[in-house]
């Protein structure tokens, strides 16, 4: 048998016992997913289906409070004792359709985001015998003494079984979905392999007004392409910090690049109409009417795309940390997210770490760097945990800050990296540096010789992925969004051969 942890033991024995909602509380995606998918929404709900395995369990394991000739004292007297603590999850393993390994260690995540959140849980002497014998339960008997020993519930999973899962096309008999969100520029796309990954956590970094929201909507209105025109079919979650969604000029830039897909995909189902009109002949039937394209709309598009305003660091990781909640019930209605942009992650953390407070002995204190980073390092975890569970991207936008830093000589210079420090950049799995391309041409050239319509063309440098060699493209920002650079301007900035005579 599992021992249940000391929080369920007790509060299980007082049913009226404060409930805590499960979404307030740092559950990992996977595990809130889980809980509310079986109906479970609150820490009571949990503790009443196992209180129902410790009610119906042998009577040697649970005797209830009575007089000294073990009569119960009546019906309004429902505290249990658990007298050896072997009470099982089966009941809730039962509920969630797991196993019960894996529904002891759902009720002991909680127990760790309770004590987490700062909520009391007692352990009594009673208890902390079960919470010794626990952990001889899990990871051995005390003659074993191996207290390394995996936990049963985590199983490792086969290469081949990962590409399965995704939908990969290298097996016969599966048809692999879409896993990229395009952006528009084909040699963006190349670079990335294909677009934007889903399953990831994806940062763009970059100086001020380079155009990283610009490619964050792009990326929005791309993510309602339908499936069978190429896209992810999704709906997007946007996560506003600085503004730039919320005021009507964000929402005129998104409804000008979902009319431009509109004119796009009208466009190219024109042109296969009169391919196949050619195939087949002048007499053929041809069904002029696509279905995919019944309601394609600009504003269908905008529909699917989900804006939260937040205004300070508080309310964006709450927001954060209840997203699962949205994303399931989007889920349900058939319509899945499969993009979540956060804009920017940096700018509520860096306006905390930047301020200060005094305290009750007129002491000036700065904000604590160690619990910024702690908390950056769990936001990373739990975004990506989040984007492997419902199968989306996440892309995260990033400030450059100054580093200070010495050459061999000694010489003293400075250098713009992205904020958040080194324990977010570990933590990512795709880091992207988007720049002016005046910035990033040859600084020993002359900007004249550079073309006056460069102004709106940037590069885009892949500096960090697990799957793709480094490299940079060129895209541009144009009035109906993020393009490819056209090949005529793509020559002029080509090197001049010079004739040999």
């Amino acid at each position: 048998p599992i021992l249940l942890p000391p929080w369920l033991k007790q509060r299980a024995c007082q049913p009226d016992s404060l409930s805590i909602s499960l979404q307030s509380l740092p559950l990992r995606p996977s595990t809130l997913t889980a809980l509310i998918r079986s109906g479970f929404s609150t820490t009571g709900d949990v503790m009443n289906s196992c209180r129902t395995e410790m009610i119906s369990a042998e009577d040697g394991n649970v005797e209830r409070s009575g007089n000294a000739n073990g009569e119960s004292n009546g019906a309004n007297d429902a505290s249990i004792n658990i007298s050896d603590g072997k009470s099982t999850f089966g009941n809730f393993a039962n509920e969630l359709a797991c196993s019960t390994s894996q529904a002891a260690d759902y009720a002991h995540e909680i127990n760790d985001a309770l004590g987490y959140v700062g909520l009391p849980i007692t352990v009594t002497a009673s208890t902390q015998n079960d919470v010794d014998g626990e952990n001889a339960n899990q990871y051995g008997t005390d003659n074993d003494k191996n207290i390394m020993a995996p936990h049963p519930s985590i199983y490792p999973a086969t290469a081949a079984s990962i590409l399965r899962s995704r939908g990969s096309n290298h097996f016969p008999g599966i048809n692999g979905s879409h896993r990229h969100i395009v952006s528009f520029s084909q040699p963006l796309d190349m670079l990335l392999g294909g677009g934007f990954a889903l399953s990831e956590l994806t940062e763009i970094a970059g100086l001020p007004g380079v155009g990283k929201t610009q490619l964050a909507m792009q990326l929005c209105v791309d993510t309602r392409l339908p499936g069978k025109l190429g896209g992810v079919e999704g709906h997007a979650v946007v996560i506003d910090a600085e503004g730039s969604w919320s005021g009507a000029a964000g929402g005129d830039r998104l409804w000008s690049m979902a009319t431009a897909l509109v004119t796009h995909v009208t466009e190219s189902a024109s042109r296969r109409l009169q391919a196949r009109r050619r195939r087949e002949g002048a007499g053929a039937i041809v069904n002029e009417n696509e279905p995919v394209l019944l309601g394609y709309n600009a504003e269908s598009i905008l529909e699917g795309i989900h804006i939260f305003r937040v205004h300070d660091e508080a309310s964006q990781t709450c927001t954060l940390y209840n997203l699962p909640n949205l994303l399931l019930k989007l889920e349900e209605k058939g319509t899945p997210v499969k993009l979540v942009v956060i804009d920017s992650l940096a700018f509520h953390y860096r306006v905390a770490s930047s301020s200060s407070y005094t305290n009750a002995s007129n002491v000036r204190h700065k904000s604590n760097s160690l619990s910024t980073t702690h908390n950056l390092t769990r936001m990373a975890a739990f975004l990506t945990e989040m984007a492997s569970e419902f199968d989306l991207a996440v892309v995260a936008m990033n400030h450059l800050t100054t580093r200070i830093e010495k050459d061999g000589s000694n010489n003293t210079g400075t250098k713009l990296v992205p904020a958040l420090g080194e324990s977010w950049a570990h933590s990512i799995t795709s880091r992207l540096m988007i720049d002016h391309y005046r910035h990033f041409h040859n600084a020993g050239t002359s900007t004249s010789t550079i073309p006056h319509n460069m102004d709106e063309v940037r590069t885009c440098t892949l500096v960090k992925s697990p799957h793709k060699p480094n490299g940079t493209a060129l895209f541009m920002i144009t009035d109906k969004g993020i393009r490819g650079v056209p090949l005529p301007l793509l020559q002029s900035l080509a090197p001049k051969r010079t004739r040999l005579n």
